[in-house]
């Protein structure tokens, strides 16, 4: 037993950025309304200014939510948002998230999601150079790619670096 808190506690000290959520906001609400009921955890980025997003790098990502309905596929939705204009995020738009999805104890699952259930969405977006240097709120929902109904959605405003 104290192995095992010893350990736990050298991951808390040596990787304290991935045990922190990160603040987000509801969808639609301009960064203004905190989303509560989803956690959120972008890698290295934990505070309500925006997220550094560096060219040439990957960011990881983790939500942990609890569905309303019951869906048999789920899919993403991520843009960013300039300027009120939706920039794609090539690579993990429009993509399943099936293959990425875990139980809250650690074990792989696949769809379908079931209602009252929580999962874990593991994802990773790699920022490519093409990318301009500028502000831009990323938002981020799961959604059936049949009804389009939405199973969780949320934005973070962020920040393209070098």
């Amino acid at each position: 037993m104290f192995g095992r808190v010893l350990c736990l506690s050298s991951l808390l000290i040596l990787f304290p950025q991935i045990i922190k959520t990160t603040t987000v906001y509801k969808c639609g609400t301009r960064n203004q309304e905190i989303l509560n009921n989803v956690t959120v955890t972008i890698e290295n980025c934990t505070t309500t200014s925006r997220c550094s997003l560096k060219r040439n790098s990957t960011m990881h990502i983790q939500i942990k939510f609890k569905s309303e309905f019951d869906v048999k596929d789920l899919i993403t939705e991520v843009y960013g948002i300039a300027l009120n204009i939706p920039i794609p995020l090539l690579g993990v738009d429009n993509k399943s998230v099936c293959n990425n999805l875990f139980e809250e104890n650690g074990t792989k699952k696949k769809c379908p999601v079931l209602k009252g259930s929580t999962y874990v969405y593991k994802d990773e977006i790699y920022i490519i150079e093409a990318y301009p240097k500028f502000k831009v709120d990323i938002h981020w929902s799961l959604k059936d790619p049949i009804s389009r109904s939405i199973v969780t959605c949320f934005e973070a405003p962020a920040k393209i670096i070098d």
